[in-house]
Formats: C-alpha cells, structure tokens, sequence
C-alpha cells in the first residue's frame, strides 16, 4: 500500500518545482519525450518527462515505486497515479490554494526583474538565458535556459526557499505522441487522503468529461 513516508511533501515539492519553472509562451510547446533530472534537497530524481500541447507527463522513481505525475493546463488539474496500486490523487491546479504557480512570460516579467544572460546550447538546443529576481525577495531567483525551438525551457535553476533546485530535459526526441499518455488509465481508483496534502479539500470530486 502506498507508505506515507513516501512523501506526499516530496511529490508535492517535485510538482510545485516543475509548474515554477515551466514559464510557457501562450503557443504550445513542442511535442516530445526526455530523459529528466531533477536536483532537489530532497535528493535527485531521475525520471522520463513528456509533453504535448503543454500538457505534461513526469515519470519517477520513489522508493522503488514508479510514480506518475500528469499535469493537465487545459483542465487545471494534476494526477498524481500509483500504478502498483491502480490508484490516484487528484489535485486541481490553483496557483492561490496550491502554491503551484502557472504562469506565462508575461505573468512572470510582471513578477520578477528580467536579467538577460546570452545564449547558450544546452543538450543540442541553442537557448535563450535568462534571469528572474522575484520582486518578492522571500520567493528568490529563477535563471531558465529557453529554447525558442522547442518553446520550453531545457534547462532551470531555481533559489528560494526551500533551497536550490535544477530541473534538466536530456535526450530529447521530437516525436508524436499517444494522447493516453496524458489521461488517467482505465481501472484507477481516486483515492483521498485527508490531511496529508494542504489545499486538497474540495477537489476530489470527478473531473468533467
């Protein structure tokens, strides 16, 4: 059964570290499959990431249990899935309950001061740098590494307050991909929780079809 201890905080800190740094422009993003690796003080995360239509797929490892994490934009939701136990949590996406921010570049350029930094290949990409300094200084500094190829960022660097964090896209392949990547599975249960993660209550009902 799913432990506890696993960490919904864990999870729910890979998640908020991801929508921070995934700073879209309203065009989607294009489609394709990477290799990720997350740096965290929680420890590193190695996983595979998807993305189509900036809709996102993340898959992991924790304590030798794949877990998946499917952040749906179009439908303001995250699925969090346990495939050993065909079950998931749902959690809707609401930067004011979650502190999960979803923000475009001019959400974040109101936000924060702009540094730019040059440009730089990253994993066969050229990408654009740049730095962001919260006006909020309680929130800390982003520097992101933005392919205007892709129109997604390979590479970021997050400081703040719960320590330094690196998110880096390697390997990736440019390909189509099946939309079931991007839905929870048939069979899966939603389960719930209560108490283990702030910001859940009153998000657990079925999501529209």
């Amino acid at each position: 059964m799913w432990k506890k201890s696993l960490c919904w905080s864990t999870l729910l800190s890979v998640a908020a570290a991801l929508l921070c740094f995934v700073l879209l422009n309203p065009s989607y993003a294009a489609e394709f499959s990477a290799d990720m690796v997350q740096t965290m003080p929680q420890g590193v995360f190695k996983g595979k990431f998807f993305v189509q239509e900036n809709n996102f797929r993340q898959e992991t490892e924790m304590q030798g249990q794949k877990q998946i994490m499917i952040f749906r934009h179009d439908r303001d939701a995250v699925w969090m899935l346990m495939p050993r136990e065909k079950m998931y949590m749902e959690m809707k996406s609401d930067p004011q309950t979650q502190n999960i921010p979803q923000v475009d570049h001019q959400t974040i350029e109101n936000m924060a001061e702009k540094k730019y930094l040059g440009t730089e290949t990253v994993n066969g990409y050229v990408c654009e740098k740049n730095q962001y300094i919260y006006h909020d200084k309680s929130t800390g500094t982003m520097t992101q590494w933005f392919s205007k190829e892709l129109n997604f960022p390979v590479k970021m660097e997050m400081d703040g307050p719960s320590g330094h964090m690196t998110t880096e896209y390697k390997n990736i392949k440019e390909k189509k991909l099946s939309g079931a990547l991007f839905e929870v599975p048939a069979g899966y249960q939603k389960m719930s929780m209560p108490g283990m993660m702030p910001g859940m209550e009153g998000t657990m009902e079925p999501m529209p079809k």
